[in-house]
């Protein structure tokens, strides 16, 4: 903050002393607020500048260990001289109380994996010097990204981070096994990160069950060593899970009367003996992300708003997808087919009551692909906005595929829906299922007030002829467009 270097006359040193003494006059809350976004390097920077700014320097209560240049880690010399450096000034730190501890602590891109490092140990017992003084501080807030040399042995993470009873988050990304601890030890830990961590035991989620009384958002990305994971918690209110192309993990069960948020991001090879249950009464929030189950039971959330399917979206849509993720009450569908495929085997989705927006992402409407639509309009009775996003192929036209279903049979299913619905948008194909629903809506749905219709050129005058002779019940409006996007060859 203060020049380098001042010259005799012109006020530059004596007006950054004042800009220096005001900041430093401010409450000391604040102060530390204010240097608590900066790395330890720019810390110590502005530990220089005066004899105050020294005192915040050494009682700041939130710490990174982070941003390091490669002129500080392009070898291991130099990697030695930092964490000396960074232990010095611990020392004079003393045992002033932390509130977070940000530790980074990773190889250089340039670094040559292949040559052996002499300053591994030392970067190992320096590392966990640092947990250990964060745990004699009465650390709140600790985030761990830790990446030790020697991938073939795993650190064994230490025990008495979970011991610490000051602790109420842990994110902890490293090369390191952990083992299950006394059920006799309770953790106040209120949140718990864990990536690319090996768990030795699946009593761990017991312990966390159990023991973590407090526990209220838990993320596991990537863990390793474990086949089954079974939580049932009392206080869990988020839960995020992620695992990639893992054929050893088979099992995913989850429960929680507090839970309101779940994401699973689960992707594999074979469905083949794996599962997935969920008991959740009070969930919000509920999103999947890679391949679908056969085996699944997601219960009756009574609650739940947001729903979100996310199985191989085409690149275009990412955009649209996360956006949709972030609105409320809304329900997404982007694969169709693989959903037909779990009607077909019995697989009921919950009841979603709340949701009143529902997205379709279909091929076409073929007669095999409505029955499943009837199923899941049946399951939310409160639809207002219905989108149906199709991408027909240029060789559909086999009208015997896609005109199965006509008004009467839309008449028959009764659905709840129908009152509460106010905006459609339907983008057609080929055939007369989607305009056989486009029709019944228009004559049924007496609080409709728009609906798009979106077509092909070449059929945009017979679909206009046809609606034109429905009797529209509301005093909606009807826009119809024209898709003129190429279409796909299958």
């Amino acid at each position: 903050m203060a020049n380098a270097s001042c010259e005799p006359e012109g006020g530059g040193c004596h007006e950054d002393e004042i800009m220096v003494g005001r900041f430093t006059s401010l409450p000391d809350q604040v102060v530390h607020h204010i240097v608590s976004f900066l790395a330890i390097t720019d810390l110590t920077r502005f530990g220089c500048v005066s004899k105050k700014c020294r005192e915040i320097y050494l009682t700041s209560p939130s710490l990174k260990f982070d941003e390091f240049s490669s002129a500080n880690t392009s070898s291991c010399h130099k990697r030695m001289n930092l964490l000396r450096s960074l232990d010095k000034f611990l020392i004079h730190r003393g045992e002033n109380k932390i509130h977070q501890f940000c530790i980074r602590w990773v190889p250089p891109e340039n670094f040559d994996h292949e040559t052996p490092c002499f300053c591994g140990c030392n970067e190992k017992s320096g590392t966990m010097a640092w947990m250990q003084y964060a745990v004699r501080c009465k650390v709140e807030v600790l985030d761990l990204e830790i990446s030790i040399f020697e991938k073939a042995m795993p650190l064994a993470f230490p025990f008495f981070i979970l011991q610490c009873k000051s602790l109420r988050s842990l994110s902890l990304d490293m090369n390191c096994m952990i083992h299950t601890p006394s059920f006799a030890v309770f953790s106040s830990l209120k949140c718990l990160e864990l990536k690319n961590v090996r768990i030795l035991d699946e009593s761990f989620f017991k312990w966390i069950s159990n023991s973590c009384k407090c526990i209220e958002e838990l993320d596991l990305d990537d863990v390793h060593g474990i086949r089954n994971i079974n939580i049932e918690s009392s206080s869990l209110k988020s839960f995020k899970f992620g695992s990639c192309n893992q054929t050893r993990f088979c099992h995913l069960k989850i429960s929680g009367e507090k839970l309101i948020s779940i994401v699973v991001y689960w992707s594999f090879y074979s469905s083949l003996n794996k599962s997935f249950s969920l008991s959740a009464p009070n969930l919000k929030r509920f999103y999947w992300f890679g391949n679908l189950l056969d085996h699944s039971n997601l219960g009756e959330p009574v609650c739940l708003e947001d729903v979100g399917f996310y199985t191989e979206p085409e690149d275009d849509e990412t955009d649209y997808i996360e956006h949709v993720y972030t609105t409320h009450k809304r329900f997404v569908v982007l694969n169709p087919e693989a959903m037909k495929g779990l009607y077909k085997r019995g697989i009921i989705p919950p009841l979603f009551r709340n949701t009143c927006y529902l997205c379709m992402h279909i091929g076409s409407f073929v007669n095999d692909l409505v029955p499943w639509m009837v199923f899941l309009f049946r399951r939310m009775p409160n639809l207002c906005t219905l989108y149906i996003k199709s991408t027909p192929p240029l060789s559909d036209c086999n009208s015997h595929r896609t005109c199965g279903y006509y008004m009467e049979h839309w008449k028959q299913q009764n659905f709840g829906f129908i009152l509460e619905l106010n905006e459609v948008t339907i983008e057609l194909s080929r055939g007369l299922n989607g305009i056989e629903l486009a029709r019944y809506m228009l004559e049924h749905a007496q609080n409709l007030k728009k609906m798009v219709i979106v077509c092909l050129p070449l059929q945009s005058g017979f679909v206009k002829r046809l609606l034109d002779k429905s009797k529209m019940i509301s005093n909606g409006t009807v826009v119809f467009k024209e898709n003129r996007q190429e279409r796909k060859l299958v």
